[in-house]
């Protein structure tokens, strides 16, 4: 594959993960608003049970997102080392994606011991946001 087709790759693989993490965002926003009708006790949209299921598909959907953006840096540190560039740019960025990974891979533990504790709290949702 030539220079340009792998660069074009890679903007199409981090527009595919902007739009994945577009969807990610609207689930957290329609569980919040679940959230906020449970503590105004009116009828939420899901029970507690599918909603940490809910929350724990998320955090799952989440991890594939960064192993999207993962990817994408990983291919772009390849062009730039053919093209003799400064890679310290795309060290920083996997870094960045190593980091969120380990951040998603606690939120999905969380998620799981939730489901296990059968425990819907407002803090678990709150972290969900933050994804």
């Amino acid at each position: 594959m030539n220079q340009k087709n792998n660069e074009t790759k890679v903007v199409d693989i981090q527009l595919l993960g902007s739009i994945l993490s577009i969807i990610s965002f609207a689930i957290t926003f329609i569980l919040l608003y679940n959230q906020k009708l449970l503590k105004q006790n009116k009828k939420p949209l899901f029970s507690k049970k599918d909603t940490l299921n809910y929350v724990a598909l998320n955090r799952l959907f989440v991890l594939a997102i960064v192993f999207i953006f993962l990817s994408a840096n990983g291919i772009q540190l390849n062009i730039d080392r053919k093209k003799g560039e400064d890679l310290i740019y795309d060290y920083i960025d996997i870094f960045s994606n190593i980091l969120t990974l380990i951040v998603s891979l606690l939120a999905i533990y969380t998620a799981f011991k939730a489901i296990e504790n059968n425990d819907l709290s407002i803090d678990e949702l709150e972290d969900i946001a933050l994804e």
